[in-house]
């Protein structure tokens, strides 16, 4: 049975140029389309309304493209996503970028490539299981020694500040109020992690 609604894209970059051109082309090609200047923006958008597709720069503010698709796939794992850069050259995903797809922004590839791969993973999904809500939030340990680690929500999905504990000795869970919608939220953090941050800061 043909689809009868269109498909909802996702564009996550602060290069207004690019959304606006992309914004138009996808626009007439049938999708609708929604554009977030940085990972914050994007992720209080899919709050509201989840996308069926997301183009995602990898250079953003505020929250790197690969802290943002690492919350993504951790919390929507069934929606494709493209990563763009312009650091990256080819079509290989960059290490460390959780992408179904990349590509060069700025590069060689035409706008009918991209149009091509969005087509392809749209016909494909959803690649991975639908997963609502991961048992345990993302923690990021800074690597500049800071007493302090960034928590994301998994209800809300916004990050936010905690100090970090001194007598961090063990694994365990430990368990946060989020300061945006006061689920409550729990975690772990990474002895390791945090002592190799430390000892980078001396």
């Amino acid at each position: 049975m043909p689809r009868q609604f269109d498909y909802r894209m996702l564009i996550v970059d602060d290069d207004a140029v690019f959304c606006e051109i992309a914004d138009e082309l996808f626009s007439t090609l049938g999708y609708t389309v929604r554009c977030a200047d940085d990972g914050f923006e994007a992720l209080a958008m899919m709050k509201q309304a989840l996308p069926d597709i997301i183009i995602c720069d990898l250079n953003l503010p505020k929250m790197s493209g690969f802290e943002l698709l690492s919350i993504i796939r951790r919390r929507f794992p069934q929606i494709p996503v493209i990563a763009m850069s312009g650091e990256y050259m080819g079509t290989d995903l960059p290490m460390g970028v959780i992408a179904d797809a990349y590509l060069q922004k700025g590069g060689e590839h035409s706008p009918e490539v991209l149009v091509g791969k969005i087509r392809e993973l749209l016909e494909n999904s959803p690649l991975r299981a639908n997963v609502i809500k991961p048992a345990s939030a993302p923690v990021w340990i800074p690597l500049n020694g800071k007493q302090y680690f960034f928590l994301t929500c998994t209800d809300c999905l916004r990050s936010f500040s905690l100090p970090t504990p001194n007598n961090v000795d063990e694994n365990t869970a430990r368990k946060s109020r989020c300061e945006f919608c006061d689920t409550e939220i729990v975690y772990f953090l990474d002895v390791e992690a945090i002592g190799q941050a430390r000892r980078s800061a001396q």
